[in-house]
C-alpha cells in the first residue's frame, strides 16, 4: 500500500509472485489459450513454487527466525495452504480468509455442511436449481475436488512447511483444523444462501472499494466527451485481453467498430492492431473511479467478484465473459438477477456479442435491476468491513474462538450421516424379520406334524 499514514504496518514486497506465476504462462492456462495436457499440473506447480519463494524471501527468513518477534493474531488467505505453517511458529490464534466464497473443503473443516446439491463449489459453472445432471457432476467433481487437498495439495506442501519450519511440523490439514474463524467475501444476496458456524463471517459486499478520486485529466476529458455513452472493457488482472485466442479478439475489434459508443479498453500492449476509431485502450485504468462515471452505460467484465461489485455499487450493468474459478458462477447469478447477460466465450459470435451490447444498454430493466442489487446487498447493520474489523479484534481479545467451534468438526462422517444409526435400525429390523419368518416356519411345521399324526 505504501500508505505513509498507516503507521502500525510493515510491509514486505512480493511483487516477485507476478514475476513466477508468469513464466508458467499463467494467463494462458486461466484463459484456455494453452491447450496443453498439463496445464492444471503446470498451474499447482506454479502456486507450488510462488509460495516456496515467498518463505525464502530474506524478510519473511527473519519473521521465521527471529525468537523477538512476536504476533497477537495470524492471517492467512487460504486458498492455498502452505502458509498456514506459521501458526505453529507463533503459537498464535487463526483467521484463515478468502477473497471470494471458501471451497468446500474449508467450509468442511470450520463444520459448515457441505451439500454439492444445494451448495456446489464456486469453481462449479451452476447455481441451485440444478439439473439431474448437473447434480451427478457437482456430486462427483466435489469429492474429486476434496481427494485432491487430501492426497495431493496437502502432502505437497506438508514437505514445504517441514522444509521452512522443521521437519517436526505439523501435518498441514492438523494445522487448518485449529482456524478460530474463516472470513469469506460472501453476500447471501449475491451468493447461494448457506447455512454456517459462528465462526464463518461472511463480510461480502465490496469491503474493497475505496473513496473516489479524480480521474486523471486525459480520462476525464474522454469520458466526458462520450455522450453518447461508454463501454468500459476489463478481463481484470489473470486474464490478460492482449492474449486473447485470435478469434475472440476479431469479435471483440470488430464488433466495437460497427458501434456509436466509445469503448475503453484495458489492453496489456501499448498498441492494437487494427484497432477501431472509436477504442481507447490503456494498460492500466482506475477502474472504480471509471465506473462512477455518468457517461458509463455498460461494463464487459471476466466476472471476477470484485470487479463485480465495483459495477453493482456503481450502478452498472454488466455483458460477463468468464473463464475461470468462480467467474462462471458469478455469471449465472448476474444473468439469474437480471443485471446483466452471460456469454460462454468458446462459442460467441460477433452477432451474439453486439446484440447482448445493445440489449443491456437499451433495456433499462438491467439498469433497474443493478440498483436494487446494490440496495439490497447494501442494507445492512454493518457493512462488511466493520464486520470483518470487529470480529478481528474479537479473536485477539479472546485470544481465539475455540468455543465457537461446531461439535460438526469432530463428529465422524459416518455419524454426521447416521449411517451407523440407519445401519443398527436395518439390522434389527432384519434380525425381526428373519426371527418373525423363522418362529411361523416352525409353527406351521409344528402344524403339518400334528395334522399328520391326527
Amino acid at each position: 500500500m505504501r500508505d505513509e499514514k498507516l503507521k502500525n504496518i510493515r510491509e514486505i514486497d512480493m511483487h516477485m509472485s507476478y514475476d513466477i506465476m508468469d513464466s508458467y504462462n499463467h494467463s494462458e492456462i486461466v484463459t484456455g489459450t494453452d491447450n496443453g495436457t498439463d496445464g492444471l499440473g503446470r498451474y499447482m506447480k506454479a502456486l507450488h513454487d510462488t509460495s516456496l519463494a515467498q518463505f525464502k524471501h530474506p524478510e519473511v527468513q527473519n519473521l521465521i527466525h527471529n525468537e523477538s518477534e512476536h504476533f497477537d493474531l495470524l492471517m492467512i488467505e487460504v486458498v492455498y495452504p502452505a502458509h498456514i505453517g506459521f501458526v505453529e511458529r507463533w503459537k498464535v490464534p487463526l483467521i484463515g480468509m478468502v477473497s471470494l466464497d471458501a471451497s468446500l473443503r474449508y467450509h468442511q473443516i470450520m463444520g459448515n455442511i457441505i451439500h454439492p446439491v444445494l451448495n456446489p463449489d464456486y469453481i462449479m459453472s451452476f447455481r441451485p436449481p440444478l439439473t439431474f445432471t448437473q447434480r451427478i457432476i457437482s456430486v462427483i467433481a466435489g469429492a474429486m475436488l476434496n481427494l485432491y487437498g487430501y492426497w495431493v495439495t496437502f502432502p505437497s506442501e506438508d514437505e514445504t512447511v517441514k522444509e521452512i519450519f522443521g521437519p517436526n511440523s505439523k501435518p498441514l490439514w492438523e494445522l487448518t483444523e485449529k482456524m478460530d474463524m474463516l472470513f469469506t467475501n460472501v453476500n447471501p444476496l449475491f451468493h447461494n444462501i448457506r447455512a454456517v458456524t459462528p465462526n464463518t463471517i461472511q463480510f461480502g459486499g465490496a469491503i474493497h472499494l475505496p473513496d473516489p478520486k479524480p480521474l486523471p485529466e486525459y480520462l476525464k476529458s474522454f469520458l466526458d466527451s462520450s455522450t453518447d455513452g461508454v463501454i468500459y472493457f476489463s478481463l481484470g488482472t489473470n486474464v490478460k485481453s492482449n492474449l486473447l485466442d485470435g478469434r475472440i479478439l476479431k469479435i471483440l475489434i470488430e464488433t466495437f467498430s460497427e458501434l456509436s459508443y466509445k469503448v475503453l479498453w484495458k489492453f496489456e500492449n501499448d498498441e492494437m492492431l487494427n484497432k477501431p476509431e472509436n477504442v481507447f485502450i490503456r494498460k492500466w485504468l482506475p477502474q472504480s473511479d471509471i465506473l462512477r462515471h455518468p457517461n458509463v452505460k455498460l461494463f464487459i467484465t471476466q466476472c471476477g467478484l470484485q470487479s463485480m461489485e465495483e459495477a453493482i455499487f456503481s450502478h452498472i450493468p454488466m455483458i460477463g465473459i468468464p473463464f475461470f474459478g468462480d467467474q462462471k458462477q458469478n455469471g449465472v447469478t448476474m444473468e439469474r438477477r437480471g443485471f446483466g447477460i452471460k456469454l460462454d466465450h468458446n462459442t460467441m459470435t460477433k452477432q451474439e456479442l453486439k446484440s447482448a451490447i445493445q440489449d443491456v444498454i437499451t433495456n433499462p430493466q438491467y439498469k433497474e435491476n443493478v440498483i436494487e442489487m446494490a440496495n439490497l446487498m447494501s442494507d445492512s447493520e454493518m457493512t462488511g468491513l466493520e464486520k470483518a474489523v470487529w470480529w478481528t479484534e474479537y479473536v485477539i481479545r479472546n485470544k481465539g474462538a475455540e468455543y465457537l467451534k461446531s461439535p460438526h468438526q469432530k463428529v465422524p462422517v459416518y455419524q454426521q450421516f447416521l449411517l451407523d444409526v440407519i445401519g443398527f435400525i436395518l439390522l434389527t429390523l432384519i434380525t425381526l424379520i428373519l426371527i418373525t419368518k423363522k418362529i411361523f416356519s416352525l409353527l406351521f411345521k409344528n402344524k403339518k406334524i400334528k395334522q399328520k399324526i391326527t
